[in-house]
């Protein structure tokens, strides 16, 4: 990983590898240089100071805006033979608490370091490692329970080949550093491809707009709920999107109404879906250029060096247009659960990644995800999959937020409970009318049988996924 920022600084010492736009205070700014020299002068403290050795952990818990001082600790660790641990400021006491008690970090690093004071100590910094030396534990988010900690090697991480671009180009981003979307997709693509990584710590539409107009960038990164704040604020129409060539995004299904306001906002640009895990690395599956748009609800094809299974309940592969579980394959070689052992070996079977996801391939090896294999709803014996109800009822235009939930029936066993945000001003929806709405387009076993209105946005995980469980655990019981 650090040839990976001692090789862009060198080729672009001067590029401004890191722009923070911070919400109270100035923008600060990041060189591949001063980063490169900033990493060595921390890298030679965490040894020298605190008797950090290879294998140790060094754990980052920073708050968003300091973005600077993570990118610089995340590969000062590196230097210094550690293995990272990014940690979600939003985690609670009890999350930490885990964390800390399965990793045993050496150092937790909560504090914004001097960037300019350590690099005038300027003098090159390397402990030993090697490509199958573990590069870093980033913890899932835990929507089944309490964090997991993937652990990746160098070689896990640098799997995908990349080099700097010769022209400077800005990525406009507003991801959570310490996950995987955030540490892999916006820092470590931005510094593969010397891209200027323009960052909006905090999330806000209308300021996010804003800097698609001022920053002019190539390249955005979202999640999908960032795509529908942005429908939802109208700031999209306001937007000069002309610069953007390409829109990045996943984590989670995009609903099919975002991805043509996506178009409709950034003409020039190429929408690209991703799929992946923290499991499995990186993107899986990505949408080639054209066809977000001709494919709705795909997630793309597996990217080179990946293969994908669809497997049932017994491990057997399904055939083309069967739902199953989806299998991804990588190369990089495997990853693991930090300290779990029974754990990686649910997950990670015969070189295969098991997802927990459910999805079904096309003719033409397009995958389309239909729901967490846990999420399923069983209705009176039919499967009924979460997001093919959420997808219909996102297509009411007074709906900006929907999550649908299975709940407990004394004779179906489940039902369906749909939650919805609705947008500002617009009359109360009554589950007549939304079952009215999506009879053209659900059977009537998968139509909603509870209908919850909210407020207040639905609750998320760290990466901006609807947070199932914890709605569950608001809702209450809901029984019928």
């Amino acid at each position: 990983m650090p040839d990976e920022l001692r090789g862009t600084a060198h080729a672009y010492p001067d590029r401004v590898a890191l722009r923070v736009h911070r919400a109270d205070g100035p923008v600060e700014v990041l060189t591949f240089r001063l980063w490169d020299q900033a990493s060595d002068g921390l890298a030679r403290r965490l040894v020298e100071e605190q008797g950090v050795r290879p294998g140790d952990r060094v754990m980052l818990r920073l708050p968003p805006a300091e973005a600077c001082s993570f990118e610089v600790a995340y590969f000062a660790a590196h230097k210094a033979g550690a293995i990272v641990v990014p940690v979600n400021p939003r985690y609670a006491k009890r999350e930490v608490d885990h964390i800390v008690e399965n990793c045993e970090p050496k150092v937790v690093i909560t504090e914004p370091v001097d960037v300019e004071g350590l690099a005038r100590d300027a003098r090159p910094m390397q402990a030993p490692i090697e490509g199958t030396d573990i590069a870093d534990i980033l913890y899932t988010s835990g929507t089944t329970g309490l964090p997991k900690g993937v652990a990746s090697t160098h070689d896990n991480v640098l799997v995908n080949k990349a080099a700097p671009f010769e022209r400077e180009m800005r990525l406009l981003q507003s991801i959570p550093l310490p996950t995987a979307f955030g540490s892999y997709g916006a820092m470590l693509m931005a510094l593969r491809y010397g891209l200027t990584n323009v960052a909006l710590p905090d999330f806000d539409a209308q300021r996010f707009g804003e800097l698609i107009g001022s920053e002019r960038p190539a390249w955005l990164l979202m999640v999908p709920a960032h795509i529908l704040l942005l429908i939802e604020s109208g700031v999209l129409g306001a937007v000069d999107g002309s610069s953007v060539r390409m829109v990045l995004y996943g984590s989670a299904p995009t609903p099919t109404h975002a991805v043509a306001a996506l178009a409709e906002a950034f003409p020039k640009a190429m929408l690209c879906n991703g799929y992946g895990l923290t499991e499995g690395g990186g993107s899986a599956c990505t949408m080639p250029p054209g066809e977000a748009l001709a494919r709705p609800g795909s997630v793309g094809k597996p990217v080179d060096g990946v293969a994908l299974r669809i497997l049932d309940d017994d491990g057997g592969e399904l055939p083309v247009g069967e739902i199953g579980e989806v299998a991804i394959r990588i190369g990089g070689g495997r990853r693991e659960y930090w300290n779990d052992p029974v754990a990686s070996a649910e997950t990670w079977r015969d070189g295969w990644v098991h997802s927990g996801d459910l999805g079904y391939l096309d003719d033409d090896g397009y995958l389309y995800l239909v729901d967490r294999k846990k999420d399923m709803i069983i209705r009176g014996g039919y499967n009924v999959f979460s997001i093919e109800v959420e997808d219909a009822l996102a297509e009411h235009p007074d709906v900006v937020e929907v999550a649908v939930l299975g709940i407990p029936h004394a004779i179906l066993g489940q039902d369906i409970c749909a939650v919805v945000r609705l947008r500002e001003g617009a009359p109360a929806l009554e589950l007549d009318v939304a079952r009215a709405f999506v009879a053209n387009r659900l059977a009537d076993y998968k139509q909603p049988r509870r209908l919850v209105i909210r407020s207040n946005p639905l609750p998320r995980s760290p990466m901006q996924k609807v947070d199932k469980r914890a709605l569950a655990g608001e809702l209450g019981d809901l029984a019928l």
